[in-house]
Order: C-alpha cells, then sequence, then structure tokens
C-alpha cells in the first residue's frame, strides 16, 4: 500500500501531516469519503478536540482533489465500549445505501475499544465494499493484511483500556481504604471548585435554598419545576428544569453537607446503574460546606413523603341539577364560564374557554368545588381569580358580573370555521350519541377543525358515558337524511370505524 502526503494549513495540535490512502480508481473519479471521531468525555477540552478534530477533516480531506468529503459522524461524550452510539450507528445504517466507499478514523481506538466491535463493523463495511482507513496506524482494511494489523492493534488497545480501568478501581480501592471521599460534587447545581480546589458553594446556591424553603413550606415538585422555568433559571448545563431535576435536588443529600460513595455504580458493560445492594456504600457526613440547614433539609423530605401518601377517598359525584350556582361562576381572565369537571375523586369548576380552545387562548381558572360552597348562596354571576404566590394558587377572589364587565370583555375565540347555522350544519339537531342517547354539540380545535362530542361525557365525565368524537367531515354524509341518527365508534378488524343507528344503546336522564 502506497500513501501521499498533504500538508495542513491549520494543523491539529498533534498532527502536522495527515496520510491518506491511495486507491486505484479512474483518474476523474473522486472517491466519496466518510469521517468518524469520537471523544469519551463531555470535558470543556474535549470539546474542543472534537470540534478541532471536525476542522481538522474539513481543510485536509475537504480540500483533497481526490475524495469527496460526504459526511462526518461523531460521538461526544460516549464511551468506545458502547455499542448504542448515535453516530456510529447511523454511519453503519446510511452506509447500506452506498453513500460512501472509505471510513476515515484517528484511530482503532477512536472508532471502538472492543476488539469485537471493530471486527464486526469493519467486516459489516467490508462487505459492502466499504474500507476503513486509520490514520495513526496507517492501515487500509481493504488493503492486504489490513484485518490482521488491525485486529493486533484493537487487541492490544482494549487491554490497554482495561489495564486503565483496573487501575483506576485499584486508586479508588486505595482511597476508600483511607476514608477519602471520592467525588465530583463541583458538578453539581450550586457547588463549585475554588483556586484551591476546595468545593464550595457557587452563585446558584440562593436557588438551592429557594428550592428547599419551598417545598418545605407545601409547593409541589411541579410547581416549584414551573416557577423556575418562568423565572428564566437553568441547570449547571444551560437546560430548562423538569420534574425529576427538581426531585434530584431535593433528595440529595450533598446539599446539607454530606456526601454518599458508590450510589452508583458501572456494570460489566461499563454502564452506569443505580446501586441497590450491590456493593457497599460509604457516608460521609460533614464532608463539604452545606447550603441548607439539616433542619430544612428534613422539613423538605417530609413534605415530599405527604404528597407520596396514598390519595383521600374521592368525593361523591354530585349531578349539575343539585348545584344551584353551576351557571354563576365563570373566569375572570377570558369571561367564559366555569365548567365542572371530576378528575382524581375531586369535583372542580374549570375554565370552559381554556378547556374548549386552549392554554394559550386563556391560563385558566381551577377552583374546588367545596371552596364555592363555602360562601354560601349568592345570586348574582361570579367571576372568579386566583391568587398565587410563585406559581402555587394560595387563595380565590371574585367580583360580581356588573363590576366585571365595567373593565373587561368577555375574550372571542377567532376561527375559521363556519358559523353554527342549519345552513353550514344542517344536521346539527339530528345527531345524538349512540351509547346514552345524548346530543352531540360542536367544538372547534385550535386549528379551526370541528368536532361533534357526547355533551353527557363532557358534562358528567367518561363514568356516565363512555362518549364519542367525530370529526364534522364525517358527518357530511348526512346532509340530506331527515331523520335523528345515534352515532358510535367500534373498532372492527383492528381498525376504528364509525356507525349510525336509528336507536340508542340507552338513554340517560
Amino acid at each position: 500500500m502506497t500513501t501521499s502526503q498533504i500538508s495542513l494549513s491549520s494543523a491539529d495540535a498533534d498532527s502536522h501531516v495527515i496520510l491518506l490512502p491511495h486507491i486505484e480508481k479512474p483518474k476523474d473519479h473522486r472517491i466519496r469519503a466518510a469521517v468518524y471521531c469520537r471523544v469519551s468525555s463531555k470535558h470543556e477540552d474535549q470539546e474542543y478536540s472534537l470540534e478541532n478534530q471536525i476542522r481538522h477533516y474539513r481543510e485536509t480531506i475537504g480540500e483533497d482533489r481526490r475524495y469527496e468529503l460526504v459526511e462526518i459522524y461523531y460521538d461526544f461524550g460516549i464511551s468506545g465500549f458502547k455499542e448504542a452510539r448515535p453516530g456510529f450507528q447511523r454511519m453503519l445504517e446510511e452506509s447500506k445505501d452506498g453513500k460512501f466507499e472509505l471510513v476515515i478514523t484517528k484511530s482503532i481506538t477512536r472508532f471502538a475499544r472492543n476488539t469485537a466491535t471493530v471486527l464486526d463493523a469493519t467486516r459489516l463495511l467490508k462487505s459492502r465494499g466499504i474500507g476503513v482507513f486509520f490514520e495513526l496506524q496507517q492501515i487500509n482494511t481493504l488493503g492486504e493484511g489490513g484485518e490482521l494489523l488491525m485486529t493486533l492493534f484493537a487487541a492490544f488497545g482494549q487491554a490497554e483500556s482495561e489495564s486503565n480501568r483496573l487501575g483506576t478501581k485499584m486508586t479508588i480501592k486505595r482511597k476508600v481504604e483511607k476514608q477519602e471521599a471520592i467525588q465530583q460534587i463541583q458538578r453539581v447545581f450550586g457547588y463549585t471548585k475554588n483556586a484551591d480546589g476546595e468545593i464550595v458553594p457557587d452563585e446558584n446556591a440562593g436557588r438551592v435554598l429557594e428550592i428547599f424553603e419551598m417545598a418545605a413550606d407545601g409547593f409541589t415538585v411541579g410547581q416549584i419545576t414551573n416557577y423556575l422555568n418562568s423565572e428564566g433559571v437553568t441547570t449547571k448545563r444551560g437546560a430548562k428544569f423538569y420534574r425529576t431535576t427538581v426531585t434530584r435536588i431535593l433528595t440529595n443529600e450533598e446539599y446539607k453537607g454530606d456526601f454518599v460513595q458508590f450510589k452508583h455504580y458501572s456494570d460489566e458493560h461499563r454502564k452506569e446503574r443505580k446501586n441497590a445492594g450491590e456493593h457497599a456504600m460509604i457516608y460521609y457526613a460533614e464532608n463539604h460546606p452545606p447550603i441548607v440547614t439539616n433542619e430544612l433539609w428534613e422539613k423538605a423530605q417530609q413534605a415530599l413523603g405527604v404528597r407520596q401518601n396514598p390519595k383521600p377517598e374521592p368525593e361523591e359525584k354530585p349531578l349539575l341539577d343539585t348545584l344551584p350556582y353551576r351557571h354563576q361562576l365563570f373566569c375572570a381572565k377570558c369571561g367564559h364560564r366555569l365548567m365542572r369537571s371530576y378528575t382524581g375523586g375531586k369535583n372542580r369548576w374549570v375554565c370552559s374557554g381554556k378547556e374548549r380552545f386552549s392554554s394559550d387562548f386563556c391560563s385558566g381558572v381551577s377552583i374546588p368545588d367545596e371552596v364555592v360552597k363555602s360562601w354560601g348562596d349568592f345570586p348574582e354571576d361570579r367571576y372568579i381569580s386566583e391568587t398565587t404566590d410563585r406559581g402555587r394558587v394560595t387563595g380565590f377572589t371574585y367580583e360580581d358580573g356588573d363590576t366585571w364587565h365595567k373593565s373587561h370583555t368577555r375574550k372571542r375565540h377567532v376561527t375559521q370555521a363556519p358559523a353554527l347555522t342549519e345552513e353550514n350544519y344542517p344536521y346539527k339537531d339530528r345527531v345524538y350519541c349512540k351509547y346514552c342517547g345524548g346530543r352531540l354539540r360542536r367544538i372547534i380545535g385550535n386549528n379551526g377543525s370541528v368536532f361533534w362530542i357526547c355533551n353527557t361525557m363532557s358534562r358528567y365525565g367518561k363514568d356516565i358515558c363512555r362518549g364519542v368524537r367525530v370529526p364534522d367531515e364525517m358527518l357530511h354524509s348526512l346532509k340530506d337524511y331527515p331523520g335523528i341518527v345515534y352515532i358510535g365508534k367500534e373498532n372492527i378488524d383492528g381498525k376504528e370505524r364509525y356507525g349510525y343507528s336509528r336507536q340508542p344503546d340507552k338513554k340517560i336522564s
């Protein structure tokens, strides 16, 4: 195998030349080449290394007239022992379509640390007529003796990696024997390392303290998450907060200055797993400066524990006719009526504007029925608002209809749907639910799409009627039909199909 030498205009830190394989092809043929890069750590210096590798190959292979650089595949922060590398797998998948003829990579250990993976992947590519060129070892798998040399180098690379891993384990073992904590607390939200290498609270420590105080005060994990995102707070990596992120913070003993060694471990496949008793754990008390006190940490745990208790017994669901205020409750935000909702065993009144249209139309009001009952009898309409503290509803206020209308106008939902007239919907008073006999009413989606749903199910829930939801276009065939029809939807031969009948299954009064 012969090689040709190319000088770099902007050389890599550890390479001044790149030697590419000479492949006999027709004079005008340009070899379609792909590149695979990988770094196994997400540290900033490694990230720079990945960017440097990509730039390196774009400036060299991309400027070589013998080659056409078609794709650069890469994986960032993933071990070479892992098979599930998205960039690596995409490269193998796209090789099926003949997208490239040659894969160029820095070295065998960058391609994979596992000898079996190296052999399996290169043999698969070779079966498709695609060679792999390892720049550091100057091996082309399509060349004579290429697979033998590659196998030797790969075996040495795997042995070296296993030796390094064993050495790391021995270092950890010696530190544990000396009762020295092996930690990366500086990666935790709220902590950093100072110039002396000491773990200290950082600028996010105040937010951590606020999270624990909110939990101790009764805020739910969801409410804390929404509050942090509304304030524009981001994680250590600049991502938004999720419920799992907040839960991890609230259950992490590192915030009270303690540290648990071996909460996680790597299995034989180098996959990180939560330690559920497979290995002994070591608890280091007062290991580093705390952000929260032991008392506050315990209060937060107790508050979380209360919310994890079994749900209380569900409330009874009274008939709407027994609730005298059912037509007198309105949302003060948009002016739409509140509709009764029965979910999770609780009776509530929620904004019909939000339910019918979307949270973009109205953020809504949701008030427990027991609160409305506590107001006693009232003859006037009431427009209800929520009082909140950092996203948590702490109470409700209201004003009568005349007062509300002096400074507000009922919000209208702008839609392209035709007006609800007999001319536009000639079947509007003739379509009913097959399962309960209740009338179908029109609803309009955010994009203007029209559906007809069972009014009984909508008002009383699926425990009263399973209901039906029919796209308007399914009713167009009834335009000239003069009688009443009862519409249902059934699963027939694995497909959902609509059907009509002249009688309902039952009638619910």
